[in-house]
């Protein structure tokens, strides 16, 4: 417990977690709310061919729910991954981590402690986004004029519970990633690498290669846009970074693979932190 209390001190000490989750909160809005709206406001033609009453029902505070959760699977998903670099390679980057291993604690007191200290760190980064975008959705409607009608509860909770998963899979490479180059810059690189390159050019190409397509089946995109597609979000699939065109696939398959990455990435990095020296620096 006190590994704990001492960690989730440390996060709330470190400016990088409260600038993150600022960051966080600001894109989901701007994509998800903003630009959306100024596009109904301004673009005319969509008006005759009723496009304009779509994108408006998107947005109105019914719909929040199902409009905000298709930011989590990846732009979500790689804030929450720099979070776990940044709290737990920091360590290594500022030689703490030595210092913290000659204490009381065994290593694996103190890894599980940054663990669960991550793992509700992650919670205002979902129920602030979801209170944003209620706040959003509520004051368009307002503006045109429409009725206010909120989703069920239950829904509300299960879209959060399925977005803290989707975050907590992401935050678990970033701290693998942390301990295998012992460091945060390097660390940050691959992971950009991995969001940015490897997950998004096996999702591209798989739809003409059948092997990409099978292998796109395992990967953290995959999972996160299946899960929350199967709770009733709408995903889109134009060209960009955080695009997804398939394949989808069952809530079951889609958490058993999210808890696959948590697994293997917390247990690799809780071996490799248990056996190795940590006293150098990637």
């Amino acid at each position: 417990m006190n590994s704990l209390l001492a960690q989730i001190l440390l996060i709330r000490k470190r400016k990088a977690y409260w600038i993150l989750l600022g960051v966080w909160l600001v894109l989901p809005m701007l994509f998800s709310y903003l630009l959306p709206y100024i596009a109904f406001t301004s673009d005319t033609s969509f008006r005759p061919r009723g496009i304009d009453q779509v994108l408006l029902t998107e947005l109105l505070p019914q719909n929040f729910v199902d409009n905000i959760m298709a930011s989590f699977p990846f732009f979500g998903g790689t804030i929450a991954l720099i979070v776990g670099v940044l709290f737990v390679g920091s360590e290594y980057s500022w030689g703490t981590l030595t210092y913290v291993f000659t204490q009381k604690a065994s290593r694996m007191k103190v890894f599980a402690g940054k663990i669960v200290a991550l793992a509700l760190a992650l919670i205002p980064f979902v129920i602030l986004v979801f209170l944003m975008a209620l706040t959003a959705s509520l004051l368009v409607a307002m503006r045109e004029g429409q009725a206010v009608e909120l989703p069920p509860l239950w829904h509300v909770a299960k879209a959060m519970g399925a977005t803290w998963f989707i975050m907590a899979a992401w935050c678990s490479v970033g701290v693998m990633f942390a301990v295998l180059s012992r460091g945060t810059a390097l660390a940050i690189g691959l992971g950009i690498i991995y969001a940015l390159v490897i997950e998004n050019v096996i999702t591209v190409f798989g739809r003409q290669i059948e092997l990409l397509g099978s292998l796109s089946e395992f990967l953290l995109r995959t999972s996160g846009y299946s899960l929350i597609y199967s709770i009733g979000a709408s995903v889109q699939s134009e060209a960009g970074p955080g695009s997804f065109f398939g394949p989808y696939l069952s809530a079951t398959r889609s958490y058993a693979t999210l808890a696959a990455f948590i697994l293997f990435s917390l247990l690799l990095a809780a071996a490799i932190l248990r056996w190795r020296d940590v006293a150098g620096n990637s």
